[in-house]
């Protein structure tokens, strides 16, 4: 599949990368899946997040961290969770909804 639309690239024929026989067979994106399942994603990334920071809370006052440290290293510890489960890209676009940016 991939040699045929090298050709018909080549070919310069950009409206028909592939045979209607290729296309027949496709299964179209369903729009309402690919929603739920960003939904659920960014869900997945929030629960992460919350969860790395009160676990962090917890560890650190154990611990014994300073009071001016603990804010500092709950947040990252937040941050690096919701990178861990959404990945960078998705956390930057999640960040950019916050006030004051």
């Amino acid at each position: 599949m991939l040699a045929v639309i090298g050709e018909r690239c080549a070919a310069d024929r950009i409206g028909a990368m592939l045979p209607e026989e290729f296309l027949a067979q496709a299964t179209p994106i369903s729009l309402t899946r690919t929603a739920i399942r960003e939904s659920v994603h960014v869900a997945a990334i929030i629960t992460a997040a919350m969860t790395a920071a009160v676990g962090a809370a917890s560890a650190l006052r154990a611990l014994g961290v300073r009071d001016d440290l603990r804010p500092w290293l709950i947040t990252g510890c937040s941050v690096l969770a919701a990178i861990f489960v959404g990945g960078w890209h998705r956390v930057g676009r999640l960040l950019e909804l916050l006030p004051g940016r």
